[in-house]
């Protein structure tokens, strides 16, 4: 189902300007937690805002009676991103609200009541402004029908990670097993896309560092192979990471052109050979990236192939900068060339503000995920062929 949402009357939360609100649209599962669905883009200074359409599916909300709730948010830089309003509605509600014309007045949680339950209701409105039902394929149908979700992953290796040895490093591999944050990135992201793998053949790169006797590198294969950067599954990853840490210098700057070109490649190479694959990116990086332009000319190809890019920041950096890539965070990516994106393909978050929000990693940065891969079918119009 696609439906286009917009809104009246919201509050001012910005102290010089309008709000930058975006909706976030989450199932509501039976122990009453929401679980991330879907996200609009963020509108700049918009008290008044329409967002382009969502697309969701029925094996996404249940139902047409479960609940959805559909929250509407202040963007903020930050990542702490305050609430404007929300409304809790079944899908079937939401189409009643598309054919009456009718907007539903959001709610916040009453600020000094003892009541949990209770709310204050408030005059912004949301309204449906676009309800459509298709039997187009889904996401479902794709993967049920053998297209493939193959990962790839990039690890930083600059010199900001600190000494390996030492236990403040980002790097440092604890005695005792337990993981580092780049090891936990790899492993919650990891672990659920390498079922959609087969032949769990996993492209894995480090950056940033120096191979011994040899310069710079920022693209390197992890398992020491000249041509080869598949390993063997997430464990493959995690033992060639390990390796490659004894093997290496670390070095920098922080540059994603050369791992975003490779990856592109390999993707473009499968589209050639008209295979039914669709590729995710994992970039680990602890900085912020120092060839701005080359990046995000690197990203707008990519967006013309079957490919998506999720970025994860870990360690105390400010990666202010680093959310501007993700154009659902507020920004527009434009070429040298002048070009924009032909779709989204890109996300961005710190590990530690996804941790402290309460929603998983792998909720907040795969959610997106299948409307990307849906975005790209369709608009190549490529179906799920069996």
């Amino acid at each position: 189902m696609e439906m286009v949402f917009h809104c009246s009357d919201l509050e001012i939360k910005d102290l010089l300007s309008k709000s930058d609100p975006f909706l976030l649209i989450s199932r509501m599962s039976e122990n009453g937690t929401p679980v991330p669905i879907c996200k609009t883009e963020v509108r700049k200074n918009d008290l008044n805002p329409k967002w382009k359409p969502v697309i969701m599916n029925l094996q996404q909300v249940g139902s047409k009676e479960n609940l959805l709730m559909i929250e509407c948010f202040n963007f903020s830089s930050n990542g702490k991103h305050d609430l404007v309003g929300k409304i809790v509605k079944s899908v079937a509600e939401l189409e009643n609200m598309y054919h009456s014309g009718n907007g539903e007045n959001f709610f916040v949680p009453a600020s000094n009541a003892h009541d949990c339950h209770s709310k204050e209701v408030l005059k912004s409105q949301v309204y449906v402004e676009k309800y459509l039902e298709n039997s187009r394929h889904t996401f479902i149908d794709y993967i049920s029908a053998g297209c493939q979700l193959n990962l790839m992953v990039a690890i930083d290796y600059t010199a900001s990670n600190g000494n390996p040895r030492l236990p403040d490093s980002l790097h440092y591999i604890d005695p005792s097993g337990r993981p580092n944050a780049y090891q936990r990135g790899i492993l919650e992201i990891g672990d659920i896309l390498q079922y959609y793998d087969p032949a769990k053949r996993i492209p894995s790169w480090g950056y940033g560092a120096r191979p011994i006797d040899g310069p710079v590198s920022h693209c390197f294969n992890l398992n020491g192979s000249t041509y080869q950067p598949e390993v063997e599954g997430i464990q493959g990853i995690m033992s060639a990471y390990i390796s490659a840490l004894r093997n290496v210098s670390l070095a920098g700057p922080t540059l994603f052109g050369p791992l975003l070109s490779t990856a592109t490649a390999i993707a473009s190479q499968s589209l050639t050979n008209n295979q039914q694959k669709y590729f995710i990116l994992l970039i680990v990086t602890d900085g912020v990236v120092t060839d701005f332009q080359e990046t995000i000319d690197a990203i707008i190809k990519a967006s013309d192939f079957p490919l998506s890019i999720i970025v994860v920041g870990v360690g105390g950096a400010d990666f202010k900068e680093m959310e501007f890539l993700d154009p659902n965070k507020g920004g527009r990516l434009e070429s040298s060339t002048g070009r924009v994106a032909s779709r989204d393909v890109i996300q961005f978050a710190p590990m530690k503000d996804v941790h402290g929000t309460g929603i998983s990693i792998v909720q907040s940065l795969l959610a997106e995920i299948p409307g990307q891969f849906m975005t790209y079918m369709r608009t190549r119009e490529i179906q799920a062929i069996s």
